[in-house]
């Protein structure tokens, strides 16, 4: 059994890469913005911002278990803020949790963030430059794998991710 957590800048491919592997490993996908917010779906619950996001998280973690111990292989969860990354981690340690952080030099970034077509409708490019940038100067984590998609294909960043599960 193992966790994959995809994590990234904005741009570098993380809603594309889960898709195919989500497609081809056939495993539940999850990302963090799919856990329902409160203040959106009940304008009178009160409940700030962080509590709403730690509820999120801590909610996210017990349905990946959850699915786990009922025997999937694989559990895909992407999208999470870079601190919420490395709890989720620690949280999942006993299903062998990968950390896979893809990256794209800035301009390609940039270029992606300003002209996707697949319904995503963020467009802050230097926003998701400075994200790719902070991820890039972090060192790596035991459990993190780092993968460049400047000049790779989704499909070749999915083949690099899988036989890293094999």
């Amino acid at each position: 059994m193992s966790v994959i957590l995809l994590n990234g800048a904005p741009g570098s491919g993380k809603s594309t890469v889960s898709a195919l592997l989500h497609e081809r490993l056939r495993c539940p996908w999850f990302e963090f913005g799919w856990i329902p917010e409160f203040r959106h779906l009940n304008p009178h619950t009160e409940i700030s911002y962080e509590e709403e996001e730690a509820l999120s998280f801590e909610n996210l973690m017990l349905v990946a278990q959850n699915y786990l111990r009922h025997g999937f292989e694989h559990v895909l969860i992407s999208d999470l803020r870079a601190e919420f990354v490395h709890r989720a981690a620690a949280v999942l340690e006993p299903f062998h949790p990968q950390i896979i952080t893809l990256y794209a030099a800035e301009e390609t970034l940039r270029h992606r963030v300003l002209t996707r077509q697949n319904g995503n409708e963020y467009r802050n490019a230097d926003e998701a430059a400075l994200i790719n940038a902070r991820i890039l100067s972090a060192p790596a984590s035991p459990c993190e794998t780092r993968i460049d998609t400047t000049h790779c294909t989704p499909e070749e960043v999915c083949d690099t991710i899988l036989s890293l599960l094999a």
